[in-house]
């Protein structure tokens, strides 16, 4: 191990990808019943909005994957070391978890990012407030 890994870098590592798509679901899912609901007299330029929170979702979910790559690399003789680790509170987390979280957030970011440029690529394209 080179260096070591704080809780919150690691988390992000892990959740980072997750969390901007959630926030960009959201986010869209209120811009959109806001446009087309009780406000549809509103000029809220909705597909630019979109867009930008869809490329917004994807650098998160990118730099979060680059996290996760970072800690697999930075872990990856952890199979190697010990797994009898003693760790008190506010201590760094051990090796093998960061590595194993490494590997969670890889897996995670990669549909993450999937389903962030999939929802970025198919808003624009559907009409405002249709309904089918």
């Amino acid at each position: 191990m080179k260096t070591a890994h704080s809780n919150l870098v690691v988390w992000f590592g892990v959740l980072g990808g997750s969390v901007a798509w959630a926030v960009q679901f959201v986010t869209n899912l209120f811009l959109t019943f806001y446009t087309c609901g009780a406000a549809a007299g509103s000029s809220l330029p909705l597909h630019p909005i979109q867009t930008a929170m869809g490329i917004a979702a994807l650098v998160v979910g990118l730099a979060s994957t680059a996290t996760a790559a970072w800690l697999f690399r930075d872990t990856r003789q952890a199979r190697e070391m010990s797994l009898k680790v003693i760790r008190g509170f506010g201590g760094d987390p051990p090796v093998a978890r960061v590595h194993f979280l490494a590997i969670v957030g890889l897996t995670v970011n990669f549909l993450s990012l999937a389903i962030v440029v999939m929802t970025t690529i198919g808003s624009p394209v559907l009409l405002d407030c249709r309904q089918s």
